[in-house]
């Protein structure tokens, strides 16, 4: 049987943080591309040099816990077993990473070696108190697999994802996820660089264990204490910003919603999103609100900032290289964008579509200009007139 190893993320395929640069201002909808005035501040980025410290003996996990108790928000991430191919819900769940703004340090607990019932009895009143801040990154299948495995369900999450995507909702009517290497970016000007490659070609090639041995190399701790890393760092530079346009309490509510749907006590049959890679748009709608459109010419998908029309074609696509758009928008990154509101199909536009405007030349679902009867018939009259 074919098996995966590690824990299927959208946004795992880097690691270390390289040089900061400035950071983005998301409440004017600047693209991604361009700089801001914020820059991260010393103490955001001291989070990236905290050490972790392995809870694997009753003793430690007492005082992990103790000290995470007294944090107004902690950072928490999950390492897994593998799974099938085909499965979507994580395998065993092997660490609790935990990271937090009470203390210096990342805390990963050691699930295997310090068996489930030790590790939920003593973790679940941190879990279900409401008044500490629980910070993931793309809640879904973790709040799952902590329901389905281990019988905890965490109170007072923040799914940070999900709030990024608000607020592209908020500006653009945008309810695409967008991965970590992306956000960081955007959030806090900071670029992730490839992180190490015997873990991800552990976690990616399939076929041997990763994170079921004992004990674990020092190089995959790291790379397990550098997500919540990550994640706390996001959180000082997105939950922070004043400026925007999201109410904090509105995005919790609808992390809420995901957890409540996902935390069951089981593996979910029913996801909650279109496909995994987009935010339930009824859901936004019901929390968040409408999504925003353009003030210059009323379109969706993009802000003020980033119009086509206003720049008169000037904006270059950083994906494709061609002009009139931004890798935002781009059809060749983002072919779901390019949906035919006539026949339904990606690849065109209902301006375009064969279907309702067939060739006029053969009647075909093909462009006029490229019809084959139509080329055949030219060539043999340029051959008759030459004869």
């Amino acid at each position: 049987m074919l098996r995966r190893v590690g824990v299927i993320r959208l946004w795992r395929p880097s690691r270390p943080l390289a040089t900061p640069a400035a950071g983005s201002s998301l409440s004017k909808g600047t693209p991604s591309s361009a700089s801001s005035s914020a820059s991260i501040s010393p103490s955001s980025l001291a989070i990236l040099k905290y050490p972790y410290e392995v809870v694997d003996t009753p003793e430690k996990l007492d005082e992990a816990v103790g000290s995470l108790l007294k944090a107004r928000s902690i950072a928490l991430d999950i390492e897994a077993f593998c799974t099938t191919e085909q499965a979507k819900q994580l395998g065993r769940i092997s660490l609790l990473q935990a990271c937090s703004d009470a203390k210096p340090v990342v805390f990963l607990f050691d699930v295997l070696t310090l068996t489930a019932p030790t590790f939920v009895k003593s973790v679940e009143p941190l879990l279900r108190n409401r008044g500490i801040r629980k910070l993931l990154f793309d809640c879904r299948r973790d709040v799952e697999a902590l329901s389905s495995q281990l019988g905890l369900k965490p109170e007072g999450v923040l799914d940070l994802q999900v709030f990024f995507t608000a607020i592209q909702w908020k500006l653009r009517s945008v309810n695409r996820r967008s991965g970590m290497t992306y956000v960081l970016k955007s959030v806090a000007g900071l670029t992730r660089q490839d992180g190490d490659s015997a873990v991800q070609a552990a976690m990616t090639l399939g076929n041997r264990p990763v994170w079921d041995i004992r004990p674990l190399p020092d190089h995959f701790l790291e790379y397990a204490a550098d997500d919540v890393r990550h994640i706390l760092l996001l959180a000082n530079n997105l939950v922070e910003k004043r400026e925007v346009p999201v109410d904090l309490v509105s995005v919790e509510r609808l992390t809420a919603q995901y957890v409540e749907h996902y935390a069951i006590g089981k593996p979910v049959t029913e996801e909650a999103d279109a496909t995994p890679a987009e935010v339930n748009v009824a859901w936004l709608e019901r929390y968040i609100g409408p999504g925003g459109v353009c003030h210059f010419c009323g379109a969706k998908g993009h802000t003020e900032a980033e119009c086509f029309k206003k720049q008169n074609g000037k904006a270059k696509c950083s994906f494709c290289g061609e002009s009139g758009h931004t890798a935002r928008n781009c059809f060749k990154k983002h072919p779901q964008l390019l949906k035919c509101e006539k026949c339904g199909q990606l690849g065109h536009t209902g301006a375009n579509c064969f279907r309702t405007n067939p060739c006029i030349h053969c009647g075909g679902p093909h462009n006029s200009a490229n019809c084959h009867k139509m080329l055949r018939q030219r060539n043999f009259f340029d051959e008759k007139s030459s004869s």
